[in-house]
């Protein structure tokens, strides 16, 4: 008996999507010809065929599928969702649970960060200040004549020999 829709349709598993759609076909046309075996099999097998292409086409459900085939060959036990109603309340109560401690967590750290935000906002205001201060102020000169300069007199010559 086969153990995977792989080995079923004779495909590797990481088979293209052209290599699934071959295989499929060639698994239906050899059911079809070889329908010496009892009506009920046939049937089986078909149905079979048809679930493992269904699966195999469908990139999602094909990721499930292989993370199944994997946990089997490791002997894990892969639980998506619990199938009973006990379960179901844990994980439930387990994923408030987490919620709420994230949502904890979160509100410390982003208001440590903007406390933190505040005092770097601060100190940069504070050395742009310092910084300003300590640049060397521009010398303005503002003159204006209005009129040429005096000519020197003839007393000032006087007084100059």
């Amino acid at each position: 008996m086969k153990r995977s829709f792989y080995e079923m349709l004779e495909i590797p598993r990481d088979a293209s999507d052209a290599e699934i759609d071959i295989a499929f076909r060639q698994a239906t046309a050899t059911l079809n010809s070889g329908m010496s075996r009892g009506a009920t099999a046939a049937i089986t097998q078909a149905k079979l065929i048809q679930d493992g292409y269904d699966i195999l086409s469908d990139p999602e459900r094909r990721a499930g599928y292989d993370a199944q085939l994997r946990a089997a060959e490791t002997e894990v036990k892969v639980t998506f969702f619990p199938d009973d109603s006990y379960g179901r309340k844990r994980l439930g109560i387990g994923t408030v649970a987490l919620v709420v401690l994230s949502s904890i967590l979160g509100t410390i750290v982003y208001r440590n960060l903007a406390v933190k935000m505040d005092e770097v906002r601060v100190e940069h205001v504070q050395a742009v200040a310092k910084r300003k201060e300590e640049q060397p102020k521009p010398v303005v000169i503002d003159t204006i004549y209005s009129q040429a300069p005096a000519a020197p007199t003839a007393g000032n010559d006087r007084d100059k020999r």
